[in-house]
């Protein structure tokens, strides 16, 4: 069966599904534990990020609502959300704060509109690890006077490149089918000596994410390329150099919007 990618244009139903459960208001729903033949739980905890995955007896759209208690506040969809009612589900909640206790619940609407929720579960996740604080400095933030001088595209407002390095792990840069042409280039405030870069892919599941990319500076000194081991978290490249202007390239994904949660410029913590 053919999935459509996540675009704007989302099914009447699902987008009320999305208004509804983003008020994290009560809701009237058939318990959804009886169509989820495994235990409901986290599978995978980075310190920014914990991974849901759950297969249902029906096909549901689903989505998870999250936070520090049951008002929740946040919402994760399913990667493959643009492709409506399925059975395996792969949610990711990100933006997540090191060594804390989150509360969340599953929900989803069948095609004969039936809603179904989950009781709600907790996880905390892992502490973050000191030594990262310690070396390096992202200076590659909006916050830090960086901004974006070229993106090969953008798939509108909510997907602009600029999310990319806003230093939030729940927005991200999207192209418009760029696949493996995809391109965005960064200007810091002044030149730096480098330490690494950070890099985290987005993905919508079967396509969408980064698995090899690298990075130009304004003199043409190109570093990588360098793999990336999942759409997970954000992994951190080692590279020294000195630059101003930065371009990641994609050189190879799986296709379709490809873009980044996540671009960071390390120096060394104590410069």
């Amino acid at each position: 069966m053919l999935r459509r990618h996540w675009n704007a244009t989302l099914p009447l139903a699902l987008t009320l599904l999305m208004a509804w459960v983003a008020h994290a208001e009560p809701l009237v729903a058939e318990p959804l534990e009886p169509l989820v033949p495994h235990a409901i739980g986290v599978s995978e905890l980075t310190p920014t990020s914990a991974t849901l995955r759950v297969t249902t007896l029906v096909d549901l759209a689903c989505v998870v609502v999250f936070g520090h208690d049951e008002r929740f506040g946040g919402l994760a969809l399913d990667l493959d959300m643009g492709g409506a009612a399925h059975r395996d589900h792969e949610v990711v909640m990100r933006g997540l704060e090191p060594d804390t206790t989150y509360v969340f619940r599953m929900q989803g609407s069948a095609p004969d509109g039936t809603f179904y929720a989950s009781t709600v579960y907790s996880f905390r996740t892992p502490p973050a690890d000191p030594d990262d604080d310690r070396r390096w400095r992202n200076v590659a933030t909006t916050e830090a006077g960086a901004r974006v001088v070229e993106a090969s595209s953008e798939f509108g407002a909510a997907f602009a490149a600029e999310r990319a390095i806003d230093g939030m792990a729940s927005s991200e840069w999207s192209s418009r089918g760029d696949g493996d042409e995809a391109f965005l280039t960064i200007e810091l405030p002044e030149r730096v000596a480098f330490a690494g870069f950070g890099v985290w892919s987005r993905t919508m599941g079967s396509s969408a994410e980064i698995l090899r990319f690298e990075v130009e500076t304004e003199s043409g000194a190109v570093y990588g390329p360098f793999e990336l081991p999942s759409a997970r978290e954000r992994f951190v490249f080692e590279a020294e150099g000195e630059g101003q202007r930065f371009t990641l390239r994609v050189l190879a994904s799986t296709g379709g919007n490809t873009g980044l949660v996540e671009f960071a410029v390390f120096v060394e913590a104590d410069e």
